[in-house]
């Protein structure tokens, strides 16, 4: 039809918001001469999902004499099984707000030629669990446009943005506890039996932001006659994924995140020491208000002697917050290194209602007309509702509520970008379907 352009453009330039906020954008088309069409569809959506396959070995079915394979009948009796494979799955959806942002469902409108900016906006509800890309499942956030054309195929644009559950350290409890376990194991064989081997794991606290460095104490007493070849130490993110169809099972998975190698240890010897380990982009931990999908992370220590003795471990919860303890003062990191969530010198910028805008952030594109139909079309504040407009753009738990924190950038996951094409989608949907999402990133330089 002469479509020359149709994309999904956020006011925020990165997609990015927390629960209860509002999102805006507009819709940009370029038409090369004016066409009928019957309306433009905005679909907001907020899903999880959790899939995965596997092949299983089942009893073929028994089959009656004479009717068979050539060569005679076969019977589940027989022995014979066949590999089948079976579709795990499960769905939960937190929100839709569809709505028409041109037209309607019956007749037929004029849209104009030209560059034309449609705005659209949406609140998004208060309990939505954080965003999310994995092997095996996603918590996602999508807005689609379809233009409706009589008598021809639908044209649709899609865009993902990414939701912020925030998990403020400060009012977890756990999170504000110091770690310190000690562990120890004797080396043997029969009536042989050297020293002991200890190893002791010590954490200021418990809970920790991305951007921030994890001051990892490791202690090593080896008074036994095994050398320790190197201390392993895993900062790991737990996943379990549960499917309900065609019944409950789970799927579990554990990712290293990033490890730091100590050692080695002599027999006899001693050793101890402090190394930092950043916590790169990644989302908070629990992932609560969604059933299907749980995140946690830990750290796990491995002690790691000869080939025929085994490892000495021991492992500590982590807790993934969004707002990072103001208790807690972590150590500086050296000027003149970057910041995080620093990419070849752009520094991104917080969501709509931080407080941060980057110079142009609400300026719509020059030469564009912007279009609005009339009445609230586009925008689902109703009227009705006295506080749609005055609702905070700030989470209760939010970064507002610590005048003296910086506010974080957001960067992308450190698992990089997923395809979000899904089957609703059809070889007529443009847009970027390749999306990360990206989570709050603190700089602690020179704090």
């Amino acid at each position: 039809m002469g479509l020359k352009k149709f994309q999904i453009v956020f006011d925020n330039p990165w997609s990015t918001y927390y629960s209860g906020q509002p999102v805006t954008g507009r819709l940009l088309l370029t038409v090369d001469s004016p066409k009928k069409i019957r309306g433009i569809v905005i679909h907001f959506k907020g899903e999880a999902a959790v899939e995965w396959s596997e092949t299983e070995t089942r009893s073929k079915p028994s089959t009656p004499a004479g009717t068979g394979n050539e060569g005679g009948a076969t019977t589940a009796s027989s022995g014979s099984v066949q590999n089948v494979t079976v579709n795990y799955s499960s769905h939960e959806q937190y929100f839709e707000n569809k709505f028409n942002l041109l037209g309607g469902s019956s007749g037929e409108i004029e849209m104009p030629a030209g560059e034309l900016c449609y705005p659209f906006a949406t609140h998004l509800p208060p309990n939505l669990p954080s965003s999310f890309e994995g092997e095996h499942g996603h918590i996602r956030y999508t807005v689609k446009a379809k233009l409706d054309r009589p008598w021809k195929f639908d044209q649709e644009a899609k865009a993902a943005f990414t939701v912020i559950s925030p998990l403020d350290l400060n009012t977890h409890q756990t999170a504000k506890e110091p770690v310190r376990k000690e562990v120890s194991k004797h080396f043997g064989f029969c009536c042989w039996s050297s020293g002991p081997l200890t190893m002791t794991l010590s954490l200021p606290v418990s809970g920790y932001v991305p951007g921030q460095e994890i001051p990892i104490t490791v202690d090593v007493e080896n008074n036994s006659d095994v050398p320790i070849r190197e201390v392993k130490c895993t900062l790991r993110k737990l996943l379990t994924f549960t499917v309900t169809n065609p019944n409950k099972s789970t799927k579990k998975d554990n990712i290293n995140i990033g490890e730091l190698v100590l050692g080695p240890v002599e027999p006899h010897g001693t050793s101890s020491w402090t190394q930092m380990l950043k916590v790169p982009p990644l989302p908070p931990s629990n992932l609560n208000n969604c059933s299907i999908i749980d995140l946690d992370y830990d750290l796990k220590v491995k002690a790691k002697s000869s080939k025929w003795h085994r490892d000495l471990q021991t492992t500590t919860p982590i807790i993934l917050g969004t707002i990072p303890l103001i208790s807690y003062q972590p150590p500086v990191v050296p000027a003149g290194e970057k910041p995080p969530g620093e990419v070849n010198g752009e520094n991104p910028n917080v969501p709509a209602g931080t407080g941060i805008s980057p110079a142009g952030y609400n300026v719509p594109p020059p030469a564009m007309e912007v279009l609005q139909a009339p009445g609230n079309t586009g925008w689902n504040m109703p009227p009705s509702d006295p506080n749609a407009e005055s609702q905070p753009n700030v989470p209760s738990q939010g970064p507002s509520l610590y005048p003296d924190l910086s506010p974080p950038t957001f960067s992308e996951s450190m698992f990089g970008p997923k395809n979000i094409k899904d089957a609703g989608d059809n070889q007529y949907t443009q847009g970027n379907l390749e999306y990360a999402p990206r989570y709050p990133v603190f700089n602690f330089e020179n704090k």
